[in-house]
């Protein structure tokens, strides 16, 4: 929409040229390198707030700069008013957009418009009645402030988005990590439940001095390993490949119903449910970007134990691609939840993308 009203501008001040002097070709050149630097950093989503705010600013710059840019044949020339009024209007949307419906944006549309109202009165300008000033004035106030509150409310709309996505994220995640403990306390008692009924089984039918003995050491086993989870010497934080990954599958659907999964794990290896955790947050925090953001048709989610005690997650779409090295620092989803998630626990995250290809995140622990 700038852009658009930036050209408007530019063919008034053109039409005018004539009555103006060199200085009103430099503020204009000014505004079209702005208007491109605010299109530029929009697209990286870097210093855009601060374009803005130059570009509002060298709008009230004009308005004061007016009486020495103007020549004398403007007051003869016909026009009704000066390029510089399209001008007020832009620079006020600019500052609307940047600052919202803020004590800092009334200041300055305050500022702005007290200027314009008295310095389109001087008579080589044009001369305008207080009332006619005063009019024009009303219009960009109401206009911008308009534009401003939208600004706003669209600000906080998205503010509230954000936190409910986070908040679902958060509770995907620790229904995702009590699902994994409680799979992990089961598999525990069905082992020590099969440890000790075949301790009783293999001692009841024992007839020779050497079964007897095995059902000694058998049962001592048993008593060990019930001792041992009793005293904490078992791990209970930790969690196997496939109890995991069945966690992280559910935990998916629910965020994505149309992911496609699969999941190959084999082994009871013992994962720690730190590291659990952080593979879980990681590829759910995954699963949402592309969601959110990769307008893809296909989305999968690859669960794979290569070898004992080794988690791999692929999260793979077919969307639109970014370029990993343009994400702003501000965003923490890739940096925050998934790299420097997984290299808390000592994993690893790779994120290759091509632009209209698609995005892969790859999740490995250990590193």
């Amino acid at each position: 929409m700038i852009g658009a009203l930036t050209l408007e501008l530019w063919s008034k001040q053109v039409s005018q040229n004539l009555h103006f002097s060199g200085l009103a070709d430099v503020i204009m050149g000014a505004v079209l390198i702005i208007v491109l630097a605010i299109n530029v950093t929009a697209w990286l989503e870097r210093g855009n707030n601060v374009m803005l705010a130059i570009h509002g600013l060298l709008g009230l710059l004009s308005v004061l700069l007016l009486p020495i840019m103007t020549l004398d044949t403007f007051a003869l020339s016909g026009f009704d008013t000066p390029w510089v009024w399209w001008y007020v209007g832009l620079a006020s949307l600019s500052m609307a957009a940047r600052c919202g419906l803020r004590a800092s944006f009334l200041i300055y549309l305050s500022i702005l418009l007290v200027a314009w109202t008295a310095i389109t009165m001087f008579e080589p300008i044009g001369g305008a009645s207080f009332a006619g000033a005063l009019q024009g004035s009303v219009y960009v106030a109401l206009l911008s402030i308009g534009f401003a509150g939208l600004a706003t409310l669209m600000r906080n709309w998205a503010d509230s988005v954000d936190e409910a996505h986070a908040g679902y994220l958060l509770g995907a995640i620790e229904t995702a990590r009590i699902d994994a403990i409680e799979r992990e306390d089961q598999r525990v008692s069905a082992l020590l439940h099969d440890k000790v009924l075949h301790t009783f089984l293999f001692a009841a039918a024992a007839n020779t001095p050497a079964e007897r003995l095995a059902s000694v050491s058998l049962a001592a086993e048993a008593v060990d390993s019930i001792e041992a989870i009793q005293t904490g010497a078992e791990p209970e934080g930790t969690t196997t490949p496939a109890s995991l990954f069945l966690s992280i599958k559910q935990a998916a659907l629910r965020l994505s119903p149309r992911i496609r999964v699969t999941m190959h794990a084999t082994g009871l290896d013992p994962i720690p449910m730190e590291a659990a955790q952080a593979i879980t947050e990681a590829a759910l925090q995954a699963i949402e970007n592309s969601e959110r953001h990769s307008k893809c048709t296909v989305l999968e989610l690859k669960l794979n134990s290569p070898e004992a005690s080794v988690i791999s997650v692929q999260i793979v779409d077919n969307g639109r691609g970014f370029r990993p090295d343009r994400v702003p620092r501000a965003r923490l989803g890739i940096r925050g939840s998934i790299v420097n998630r997984m290299a808390l626990v000592g994993g690893t995250a790779k994120i290759t993308s091509i632009l209209s290809v698609g995005t892969v995140v790859t999740l490995r622990w250990p590193e």
